[in-house]
């Protein structure tokens, strides 16, 4: 019967529940661009990895050059390179070194998942590059100075507490989200903090250009902030975990008969490759897998992957001389986003952007085209959608120019639709076979310009724990 129409309730006896601080081992502060945290989970518990959370303090530890005014970047796992877990000896989830690239790509086009309390979700200046004076009452963060030659304000995040409570990977999708670690052994995430160049600028030149691409020969370029040399640390480090336990054996005897009965308990979760390469028209890749779910694909300028200047993103563009060239779309100035005197800035590594005004996507896997026929920037937009996961939509505040120039994340599903909701293995198999797979893209017409190609390759792989504590994984 429909649930709407239904009288029924459940009676669950025996259960409690509370959350325990975890330290670290090896230190806990003074912790710089590529180290490694590792954290062990409690053992013999019931644990609930999707209440996992990560506290600390981060800020910039070197004084700030007049020119670069660095900052923590947005979306403050975009510290994190790699996260790993580990159980009992066995990696389980290798994760990948564009954990933060993986991050931003997702929320480009899903939304952003992170705590906005107790996260650094936004990064917005309160005075623009080419105003003067401080406008320190409409910033949420604390200001230690000011330079009064341009009027922007140095920001102090030395203190600043934050929380990651949302992963990727093994910790955000395996399912059960219970897992008895006694049967596990001991369980480590080991997470790898990224380089410098994370770090963004919000200072500069006036914006006057229509382009984001350095290298664009053919239109006019954007004169940015210049590339900074600070550096990140942060400290207090310690995570949270939800623990849960039962009054009777009932669920240890559940367990040990679906053992006894399949030999194995399966605990499927996803997995992340990354594929990063110059992109000429077309990038290929391979991977041999049970289960290839999805293919995230985006572009970044060449010249901006390496770089540390930051890029203002479109919705906070205040002064803008030229439309931007996209085909159909002008951009005015976005005033009801951010202010007509604040300017959002993103590190260049993390923006999407479309190689070019007219630029087509398709996939190739062996001999066959995803979808039939190549699609357009709007196309894919649409196509997008419809193959996000589950209960995903893109960002009602995201437009068609920001898509295509910061935020252009292209998603193709090969799995079944709605198959995670019910724990269901329905991807494209190839393991016994020589799958050779291409992104081909035609009409990139910025002229000059070079691009890199990123793209995430989402498995179903399956953790099958025995008895003995005994763990294999099937990617």
């Amino acid at each position: 019967m429909e649930s709407a129409l239904s009288y029924y309730s459940k009676k669950f006896s025996g259960y409690t529940t509370n959350t325990f601080k975890i330290q670290p081992s090896g230190k806990t502060s003074g912790i710089t661009a590529n180290d490694i945290l590792t954290i062990n989970l409690p053992s013999n518990a019931i644990v609930d990895l999707r209440n996992f959370k990560l506290f600390f303090n981060a800020g910039i530890t070197t004084a700030q050059a007049a020119d670069n005014n660095q900052r923590l970047p947005a979306k403050i796992d975009s510290l994190f390179s790699r996260v790993e877990v580990l159980v009992g000896g066995i990696q389980v989830s290798q994760g990948n070194s564009f954990y933060n690239v993986l991050r931003h790509l997702k929320d480009a086009v899903c939304g952003d998942k992170s705590n906005p309390v107790n996260s650094h979700p936004d990064l917005v200046r309160a005075v623009s590059t080419s105003a003067v004076g401080a406008i320190a009452d409409d910033h949420p963060e604390e200001f230690l100075g000011t330079d009064a030659t341009l009027g922007s304000q140095y920001i102090s995040t030395t203190d600043s507490p934050y929380c990651v409570d949302h992963w990727e990977g093994f910790l955000g999708s395996c399912d059960p989200r219970l897992l008895d670690t006694s049967l596990l052994g001991a369980v480590q995430v080991r997470i790898t903090m990224a380089p410098n160049t994370v770090l963004t600028n919000s200072k500069g030149s006036q914006i006057t250009a229509t382009s984001l691409f350095a290298d664009n020969t053919a239109v006019s370029t954007i004169v940015g902030p210049a590339a900074g040399t600070a550096e990140y640390e942060i400290k207090n480090v310690f995570s949270t975990i939800e623990c849960i336990s039962l009054a009777d054996e009932s669920y240890d005897a559940m367990l040990a008969d679906m053992m006894s009965e399949r030999g194995f308990l399966p605990i499927p979760f996803k997995n992340y490759y990354a594929f990063q390469q110059s992109h000429l028209g077309s990038s290929k890749f391979q991977v041999s897998t049970q289960s290839l779910d999805r293919i995230w694909s985006a572009f970044r300028p060449s010249s901006t992957v390496t770089g540390t200047a930051s890029i203002p993103t479109l919705r906070s563009h205040s002064v803008l001389s030229a439309p931007l060239p996209v085909p159909g779309y002008v951009v005015t100035p976005m005033a009801t986003r951010h202010g007509a005197t604040q300017e959002k800035y993103v590190a260049p590594s993390f923006v999407f952007a479309s190689p070019g005004p007219s630029t087509t996507y398709q996939l190739q896997i062996n001999n066959s085209f995803i979808p039939q026929a190549a699609l357009t920037g709007a196309e894919v937009a649409a196509y997008t959608e419809s193959n996000l996961p589950p209960h995903e939509k893109l960002p009602k505040e995201l437009s068609m120019a920001e898509y295509l120039l910061t935020s252009n994340v292209a998603c193709t599903r090969l799995n079944m639709i709605n198959s995670e909701d019910n724990r269901i293995i329905s991807g494209l198999d190839t393991r016994n076979s020589n799958v050779m797979c291409s992104l081909n893209t035609t009409g990139t017409d910025y002229a000059g310009a070079t691009f890199d190609s990123i793209i995430f390759l989402e498995c179903s792989s399956e953790m099958r724990v025995s008895s003995g504590r005994q763990v294999v994984v099937v990617n």
